[in-house]
């Protein structure tokens, strides 16, 4: 993907991990997306993403949110999350957020971890289907 920052492509290359077909597609899509925006919000940020009209989406066109990857940093008291959003069956937005407390300028020594929603098998992340 295009223009990704480094925390931006290590959240998403998480978030759609596994064998879920849905995921499969949403990992094609990445391929060829490019990032169309991205807004900063003083507590987290929102990417946007056009993915071109020819890639394959998700069958049905489902609109849903992935959500299952959580962060640490050095500079950030009490964590991140974030979320992906589906729409139409394509790549629309990458969520980030901090609990509480301004993000930071740069993120240092950055852990990233699957929230207990995800299975010990690593079986599929949490869809949130509203």
């Amino acid at each position: 993907m295009t223009n990704l920052t480094y925390l931006e492509n290590r959240v998403l290359g998480m978030l759609l991990r596994g064998e879920d077909e849905a995921l499969s597609i949403l990992r094609a899509q990445a391929k060829h997306a490019q990032v169309s925006s991205r807004k900063m919000t003083g507590v987290g940020f929102f990417t946007e993403f056009a993915v071109p009209a020819e890639t394959p989406r998700v069958p049905g066109r489902p609109t849903f949110k992935l959500g299952n990857v959580n962060g640490t940093a050095d500079n950030v008291r009490h964590g991140l999350g974030f979320l992906l959003y589906v729409t139409d069956g394509s790549l629309s937005m990458l969520e980030g957020y901090t609990y509480d407390e301004p993000w930071p300028n740069e993120v240092h020594g950055l852990e990233l971890s699957y929230s207990s929603q995800r299975g010990a098998g690593g079986g599929p992340p949490f869809r949130d289907e509203s």
